[in-house]
């Protein structure tokens, strides 16, 4: 369109960086829903793409596990202290705490 004249330079370029835009939020939302995914059912991606399900601890201790106890609350105020249960080295498993395994 902008080779036969039919839009000038100024509207082609409005055009691309809002088409850009598009699919950049497009990306992003689609990766943050993904890696929602994995934070509710304990996984990282290197277990998700392999299928291992050995962290799952059910939606509430995962994100406990994730997000420390206050976890309600850091959604809405990321600089509140929420301690982490673990050392970061080991966690915890569906044995750990009493869950049923399937």
């Amino acid at each position: 369109m902008l080779l036969t004249g039919k839009v000038s330079l100024a509207q082609f370029a409005l055009a691309f960086v809002v088409d850009t835009c598009v699919a950049g939020a497009l990306l992003c939302g689609a990766g943050l829903l993904f890696h929602g995914m994995l934070l509710l059912r304990g996984q990282t991606t290197w277990e998700w793409a392999r299928g291992h399900h050995c962290y799952d601890l059910g939606t509430c201790h995962n994100l406990q596990a994730a997000l420390g106890p206050r976890w309600a609350l850091v959604w809405f105020w990321p600089f509140l202290a929420s301690p982490l249960p673990g050392d970061g080295i080991t966690f915890q498993t569906p044995g750990d705490v009493g869950l049923v395994t399937s």
